[in-house]
């Protein structure tokens, strides 16, 4: 995980930009001028932590400025193997995804399973900006005519320019402003239980992959304790973090009884209570001034501080869940009448919508710490197989979800009543009590802040 900063035709302070995303990248830093484009880079090492895989990075006629992880890193390769490709200087995965480049242009990002943002160069073809297919990396840019700016976070850009985030699952050529889609569907297995597990058991596995410490989120709901029952059988020893606003909630006691019963150590880090200052630097770290996203900020940030200072650089989370499967109130009130073909649009427009929200709160709340979150529910064949399955297979309430951890977690966590991060924790209530009218002052704070209302 690391971050980006860039520019075409543009006079960008390099030292700037970069210190300015310093968070994002605590184990080094770079940039390089090619022509009339700048690539600039912030690291923070988490495959392949050596010199030699600093970035920018060349390989062929690309090089590469790369935020992310191939989760599939050993299949691209073998791949890349099998088309002459070989020599490798590395064993991370950004000299994969240069390689995919320089072989096959943006298409190739279509072979990655993971998150990603991207800059290159290409000395045949010019200046490219991809983002993965659903956007759960940052990536911003400003254009003015032939000029633009890009980076990781609005921090890094001019204050009070409005700054538009690449679309996920596009490729944007610089030079000429023509975006290019490279995301393409993929055949879903079929919407059982079992081939769930399966999928997510995968998905678990690949995130664990790094040469850095890794940890997990306890939240004590359905889909973190899910998470965490499936690692125990692939790493061997856990830890799990959970965040203690109110010491009496009931999510907490769920916390400590799954930890319990799974028999690994319950990290317990307390929450402080909300003051207009924290609200602030929430917002400011978000940049991004959604109600219910800055209120898990409030929570996330000192359980980022304590998952990095025990030294940790990777940690796993159950998000996007409830987004999947139907979890949400909303999602179920909308459900009742529904079709198949509406049922499957309600749940992809909410995980388009964790592109602008969800997904820019984990990674910018945790890599505020220099920490990188890894989503095992976005998974490519766990987002295909939900999206792709109707009602039947598929019930409001995350009833598949239910039915294919039944053997698997406890009976008791499966039906524990749903509630929000931010409400079970009780630090939503507690926000509320500091600013009379928490929307406005949110968006106040952002307004002043970067100068307009970032949209995410």
């Amino acid at each position: 995980m690391c971050g980006l900063i860039g520019g075409y035709r543009a006079t960008l302070d390099q030292q700037t930009a970069l210190a300015s995303i310093a968070h994002r990248g605590p184990d080094g830093n770079g940039w390089q001028v090619i022509g009339t484009t700048t690539l600039g880079h912030t690291r923070l090492a988490i495959q392949d932590p050596r010199d030699v895989a600093a970035q920018p990075f060349p390989f062929g006629t690309v090089t590469l400025t790369y935020n992310g992880e191939a989760y599939n890193a050993p299949e691209l390769r073998a791949g890349l193997e099998a088309e002459g490709v070989g020599g490798w200087r590395t064993t991370g995965d950004t000299e994969l995804v240069a390689a995919l480049l320089n072989l096959h242009g943006h298409a190739g990002l279509d072979r990655i399973e993971g998150m990603f943002a991207a800059a290159w160069h290409d000395t045949r073809t010019g200046t490219w900006l991809a983002r993965d297919r659903h956007g759960k990396m940052p990536l911003y840019a400003v254009r003015a005519g032939h000029r633009w700016l890009w980076a990781s976070e609005l921090k890094a850009l001019p204050a009070g320019v409005p700054a538009v985030a690449v679309a996920p699952g596009t490729a944007v050529h610089v030079d000429t402003g023509k975006v290019h889609r490279w995301a393409r569907t993929h055949p879903p297995p079929p919407a059982e239980p079992q081939a769930l597990r399966t999928a997510l058991r995968d998905g678990v596995a690949a995130r664990l992959l790094s040469d850095r410490p890794v940890c997990f989120l306890l939240s004590g709901g359905l889909d973190s304790t899910m998470v965490l029952t499936l690692a125990r059988e692939l790493h061997p020893n856990p830890v799990a973090y959970t965040a203690v606003y109110d010491p009496a909630s009931d999510d907490l006691r769920a916390a400590r009884r799954v930890a319990a019963h799974l028999d690994i150590p319950l990290v317990e880090v307390p929450v402080p209570h909300p003051t207009t200052t924290a609200i602030t630097e929430a917002v400011r770290t978000i940049e991004i001034p959604m109600k219910a996203q800055v209120e898990i900020t409030l929570a996330n940030l000192p359980l980022a501080q304590a998952i990095a200072s025990d030294g940790f650089r990777v940690v796993l989370s159950g998000e996007a869940a409830d987004e999947l499967f139907g979890g949400y109130g909303n999602l179920i009130r909308a459900a009742h009448g529904a079709d198949d073909a509406t049922w499957r649009e309600l749940r992809r427009a909410q995980v388009d919508k964790m592109g602008r929200g969800n997904f820019m709160r984990v990674n910018k709340v945790f890599m505020a710490a220099g920490v990188e979150a890894r989503l095992p529910f976005m998974h490519r064949p766990v987002v295909d197989l939900a999206l792709a399955a109707g009602l039947r297979d598929c019930p409001p309430g995350k009833g598949l979800l239910k039915r294919a951890a039944a053997g698997v977690v406890p009976d008791w966590v499966i039906k524990r009543p749903k509630d929000t991060f931010q409400g079970g924790t009780r630090i939503a209530d507690a926000a509320a009590r500091v600013v009379s009218n928490p929307v406005r002052f949110y968006n106040a704070e952002a307004r002043r802040l970067f100068g307009y209302l970032p949209k995410g």
